[in-house]
């Protein structure tokens, strides 16, 4: 598909009141002086098809408007961009204009501007905004047209990804199995990346390697920490420890064993049998009368606990709201201050708008036509220079007064439309907080029914509680507690006489096993010093492993940094080969020897960014749409700013409209 301009109407657009731009589907040169309206021109080019100016901004974020000589906007206008297209040999029309919108309100003499309308048509036809896009969208698109129609779009205003996007569509992405083909070193690789790209592989082991290497530097810190704990064996014998304790444990024994001969006289070990289950009974039946009267009150005891349970629930939803208020108040804090601050700036420009529109040039001194030694007049030469210098102070001034008031506008607008946010803000912050003091209005509400509720059943369960009689008061606790005190009572009869031996060997088993304690503890030592020497080797094979993994993880990230380098290579050769001048830097290599993606474009290996002219860049530029003309099977106009600086443009088979400074002052329009 072909795009020629075959004429451009321009209708109070920015500084052009009118004009008519007819190339007629040719290569044309636009030619004058600074501020004629060269630049204009490129603008409503692009105004007319997206509403948007050379810069990519859109009619909001610039002034479309003509305005006068303080300016001001000029009102009751009408602004109008048409479009003669060649479409691959068929005239198409497109046109876009805004007008003013002037009301007269109720008990107003006086129209009042309300806004502005804006009227689309193809081919002289009124249609709809989103026709009017989608036929822009059908025939090419905004993206694509800015990407063919302007030499700086492609490598100055498209992110860099986009661009490296663009450049790997041409070529078509190149495979891991691509990759691993061109270089046999490689092939390793071929198991790895089996459901993992390149990528991911990279950085998995980057993170496995930094996971081994942190393990690696913390296992002598933890084996020096076993070593210290081992404990001290020092003239210790453990054979000869464990014949102490077997010595020590029958000398026990044998003293039990005594105690007991002792005790068991006059059928004393039946009667302690006797005192034994009847102690047993008793706790039975005491933990039956317990369960018992437990039952009685279970009931409220679960309650209790379901209503303490949520009484938790709303008090962590009460803690959270309460975080949510202060969180609220913090932000609507921060967003007032905000609103004040942008508000004064605004009102200092306002105040700078009055005071560079009220600037005026001094008006000429007639002094200056006469000579400042003698007082005669001036040689009509001179006058006319002098004239004529003044003439052009008073336009340069003029012009340094737009471009300030212009300035101050566009950045009034951004306060007010940021003043005006924030304040939108301010009223989500303060629904906000009418919505969680709601809640918790609620929530304290709740947990204050749930304490009265918890206070009742606790003065329920108290009042069944009290009722209750203790098991010792009951009939079948005093007759166990009887019995029990009888058959102690026999036994203390029976016991009194044995009381001395009994007690000198109860103390000389108490000395015996404190001295067994002392060896049980040297033994432990034994243990203990075994588990942490085990513990101690389990960390030396652990730090031979993590190193041993470690080689191999270094191995395998050198051969995936190699495998991204060919990829590089091929990728880079692959696209560079599209191009006749340009050539793509896609990876750059960082200090640590790792790549970085980037998408620089580069002319005899000077960087697009940093190392080219005016000329270089544009002819790259159209090197770069060269291609992509090619690419797109769609060739359009390309319009080509400051145009002066270019001896020779690179050929391009498609419509040029060059825009160069000249002396001109009113543009000069040549056939090239």
């Amino acid at each position: 598909m072909q795009i020629k301009l075959l004429k451009m109407t321009i209708r109070n657009f920015k500084g052009i009141q009118a004009y008519e731009l007819t190339p007629d589907g040719e290569t044309v040169n636009v030619q004058g002086d600074n501020g004629t309206g060269k630049t204009t021109l490129y603008d409503a080019f692009l105004w007319a098809l997206f509403g948007k100016n050379s810069t990519d901004q859109s009619d909001s974020k610039f002034d479309w408007k003509p305005l006068d000589s303080q300016g001001n906007e000029l009102h009751h206008l009408e602004t109008e961009v048409e479009l003669l297209l060649d479409i691959d040999g068929q005239e198409k029309k497109l046109s876009r204009m805004i007008a003013e919108k002037w009301t007269k309100k109720r008990g107003s003499i006086e129209d009042t501007f309300s806004g502005h309308s804006t009227t689309f048509k193809i081919d002289d036809l009124s249609v709809k905004k989103k026709e009017y896009a989608d036929y822009l969208d059908d025939l090419i698109g905004e993206e694509r047209f800015k990407l063919l129609t302007n030499v700086n779009y492609f490598p100055e205003v498209l992110d860099w990804k986009k661009r490296r996007e663009v450049l790997i569509e041409m070529v078509g992405d190149i495979t891991d199995t691509d990759v691993i083909a061109s270089n046999n070193d490689l092939k390793p690789l071929t198991e790895l990346l089996k459901g993992k790209s390149a990528e991911e592989l990279m950085k998995l082991t980057k993170q496995q390697m930094k996971q081994a290497n942190d393990d690696i530097k913390a296992l002598p810190s933890r084996i020096d920490e076993v070593d210290r704990s081992l404990p001290d064996l020092t003239g210790l014998d453990r054979k000869q420890l464990h014949a102490d304790e077997s010595a020590k444990e029958q000398l026990i024994s044998q003293y039990q064993e005594d105690i007991a001969n002792i005790k068991n006289g006059d059928g004393q070990s039946k009667l302690k049998n006797d005192l034994a289950n009847k102690q047993l009974e008793y706790r039975e039946s005491l933990s039956d009368y317990k369960d018992q009267l437990k039952e009685e009150y279970s009931g409220f005891e679960e309650m209790m606990q379901a209503k303490k349970t949520e009484k938790n629930e709303l008090a962590m939803q009460l803690t959270e709201a309460n975080n949510k208020i202060q969180q609220a108040n913090f932000n609507l804090e921060n967003v007032t201050k905000e609103i004040e601050a942008t508000t004064a700036e605004k009102d200092r420009l306002s105040k700078q708008f009055f005071e560079v529109r009220d600037e005026v040039m001094p008006s000429f001194d007639e002094h200056r036509t006469t000579c400042k030694m003698c007082g005669q007049e001036l040689p009509a030469d001179q006058i006319e220079e002098i004239r004529a210098n003044y003439q052009k102070e008073v336009e340069k001034f003029n012009q340094d007064k737009a471009t300030k008031i212009e300035d101050i506008q566009v950045q009034g607008k951004e306060k007010a439309t940021k003043i005006k946010d924030l304040e939108e803000m301010v009223e989500a912050f303060e629904k906000q907080k009418l919505d969680i003091n709601s809640a918790i209005g609620k929530l304290e509400k709740g947990i204050a029914d749930l304490d009265e509720s918890i206070d009742q059943i606790q003065t329920e369960i108290k009042s069944i509680k009290e009722d209750q009689t203790p098991f010792e008061d009951t009939e079948l606790g005093q007759k166990l507690t009887k019995e029990g005190k009888d058959i102690q009572a026999k036994i203390d009869a029976g016991d009194a006489n044995h009381v001395d031996d009994i007690e000198l060997l109860n103390e000389k088993i108490d000395i015996v096993k404190a001295e067994l304690l002392l060896i049980n503890d040297d033994l432990y030592k034994f243990t203990t010093y075994a588990n942490q020497y085990k513990r101690k080797q389990e960390l030396i094979d652990s730090e031979k492993e993590i190193s041993a993994h470690y080689g191999v993880l270094q191995t395998q990230l050198y051969l995936l940094e190699e495998f991204t380098r060919t990829k590089v290579n091929l990728l880079t050769d692959a696209i560079n080969d599209k191009f006749k001048f340009v050539k793509f830097k896609l990876f750059e290599e960082n200090i640590n020897g790792g790549l970085e993606e980037i998408c620089e474009p580069t002319v005899d290996g000077n960087n697009y960014s940093t190392g080219l002219n005016n000329a270089a860049r544009i002819n790259a530029g159209l090197d770069i749409i060269n291609t992509l003309m090619d690419y797109y099977q769609t060739k359009v106009p390309v319009f080509i700013d400051n145009a002066e600086g270019v001896n020779e443009l690179i050929g391009i088979d498609t419509q040029l409209i060059t825009l160069s400074v000249s002396k001109h002052k009113n543009l000069n329009v040549t056939t090239l």
